[in-house]
């Protein structure tokens, strides 16, 4: 998502830049807002799964992997919402990378993506 441009703000606040951090999240505005710019339903995710988010985007991978399963778990359903936003359509694919069980994944060879015209 951050190569898209579509990497979240989780320091300061995506509408109007003032100093972080803050404790609202908002899909449509593109991450963390403070609380004057704060729009009805906002996520209120917890600090540590902010702090997982943003080890994510600096690739702090150990700090990261200590992360626990609810903020793993609260982490993708934000990412998830705003890919969707983004996207402008669901990920039906979601399901299938769900990885809520503690077993692994078996991972089958993906079909090839074919992008239409949409004509």
């Amino acid at each position: 998502m951050s190569v898209a441009g579509w990497e979240p703000a989780l320091g300061d606040c995506a509408r109007c830049g003032e100093v972080g951090p803050h404790r609202h999240f908002s899909v449509p505005a593109g991450g963390t807002v403070c609380p004057a710019c704060r729009p009805t339903g906002s996520a209120m995710p917890s600090p540590v799964t902010l702090e997982l988010m943003e080890a994510l985007l600096t690739g702090d991978w150990a700090r990261a992997d200590a992360s626990q399963g609810i903020n793993r778990r609260e982490s993708s359903g934000l990412v998830a919402a705003m890919l969707q936003w983004h996207l402008e359509r669901g990920l039906r694919s979601l399901p299938l990378v769900d990885r809520s069980d503690a077993r692994p994944a078996v991972v089958q060879p993906a079909a090839p993506i074919v992008v239409g015209t949409g004509a």
